[in-house]
């Protein structure tokens, strides 16, 4: 089955630091995010093994990995660098991409939870958006599921230019969505639920329509619903060019500029970041629905696209997430960043990886995917997480 996020559509990728001038790491402070080696000597060896062979075949710059049974960890470890001079570490923050669409979809369900009169699964977009082609007749569900059918912003080469341009410009969901339509983008198809394909402008109307349903900042629901609850310290949505540190330095593929510091808005509500520790609570988090009620959980996991587009019982689109049965999983890739998430229910089995690339990097490689296929061999033998 295709990405999610940027990887399920055309890849591109855009990057910065202010460089070793402000270090991205304090050495003075203790970690609140330490390595951890847990797991049996002969797994810590072998999943040691498969990080250094994978950051070797790619020329990775750095490798950040976790792996948890039962939300206890197993392995914690960075590999390589993260810019000259600075070695990567377990504390460091990044871009997690897709994982904000799940993020997404579960304060959506939270709120229909409080006040299903306010927003519920099955309204009609246009109660919002009553000016929006076929909002009329695509439903909140569709947006969470992709299956709107909503004009793509991201996917014509004049956007990605525009923002490759000036990484550092403040997009809004407004501006956004009014590049989802003419005369920029026309609806991918003209029957909302009846058909799927992958489109970031579902998940920007549906924070939206969040904000609108509620009277509050994206934000502040994220925070609310979320975040607090959980207690992800380390985990910030972020819509300006000032990154948690420390942070992991990225390098857009092409031209391998530092995008470090560029601005993600242009991802809307799937801008932010984590760090693996807060990465391996929320996936568990996500993975056992441990924020919502049995009814909503299984409507994560709920295969209504099941037979629209690419989805097929054994790899389809839940609610902002994939789903490789028993898997739950989200991947990411932008501006030199590839973040994979993959969560088992039934043995408890919690993966993450983050990658940052180098100039040596292959054409085409998905670096992040494959380290978390090959871990899942190591760990679930059984039911690994397709590649």
């Amino acid at each position: 089955m295709a990405h999610s996020g940027a990887t399920m559509i055309s890849k591109f990728a855009l990057a910065a630091c202010f460089g070793a001038l402000q270090g991205c790491t304090d050495n003075a402070v203790v970690s609140q995010c330490p390595p951890v080696s847990a797991a049996p000597p002969a797994t810590s060896a072998a999943i040691s093994s498969t990080l250094d062979s994978t950051k070797e075949k790619y020329k990775l710059n750095a490798i950040i990995f976790g792996a948890e049974q039962d939300g206890k960890p197993l392995v914690r470890t960075a590999l390589g660098v993260s810019t000259t001079g600075v070695p990567a570490t377990t504390d460091m923050h990044f871009r997690i991409g897709g994982v904000g669409w799940q993020l997404l979809s579960t304060v959506l369900l939270r709120m229909i939870e409080q006040d299903p009169v306010r927003i519920a699964l099955t309204d009609r977009v246009s109660k919002w958006y009553p000016d929006y082609p076929n909002a009329d007749r695509a439903t909140v569900r569709m947006l969470a599921a992709s299956s709107a059918g909503f004009g793509d912003y991201i996917a014509t080469d004049a956007f990605i230019a525009e923002v490759t341009a000036n990484p550092l410009r403040v997009w809004t969901a407004d501006d956004l969505i009014a590049r989802s339509v003419l005369p920029y983008q026309k609806p991918q198809f003209d029957d909302p639920g009846y058909n799927w394909k992958y489109s970031h402008t579902d998940f920007v109307v549906l924070g939206a329509v969040l904000e609108k349903a509620s009277g509050k900042k994206y934000a502040a629901l994220l925070q609310e619903l979320i975040l607090d609850p959980l207690a992800l310290r380390d985990t910030r949505f972020q819509l300006d060019a000032a990154p948690q540190l420390p942070v992991l330095h990225t390098l857009q593929e092409g031209d391998f500029r530092d995008s470090t510091y560029w601005n993600p808005s242009f991802v809307s509500w799937s801008a932010v970041t984590s760090n693996i520790c807060d990465l391996g609570k929320w996936n568990r988090s996500f993975g056992t629905g441990s924020l919502l009620s049995p009814a909503m959980r299984s409507e994560i996991v709920s295969p209504v696209n099941v037979g629209l587009g690419v989805n097929t019982p054994q790899a389809y689109f839940g609610l902002g997430t994939l789903v490789y049965p028993p898997w739950i999983v989200q991947r990411a890739a932008y501006w030199g960043m590839y973040t994979t998430t993959a969560f088992d229910p039934t043995t408890g089995t919690s993966l993450a990886a983050t990658v940052s690339l180098s100039a040596a990097l292959p054409p085409g490689a998905q670096p992040s995917d494959e380290i978390i296929t090959a871990v899942s061999r190591l760990l679930t033998p059984d039911h690994p997480v397709p590649n």
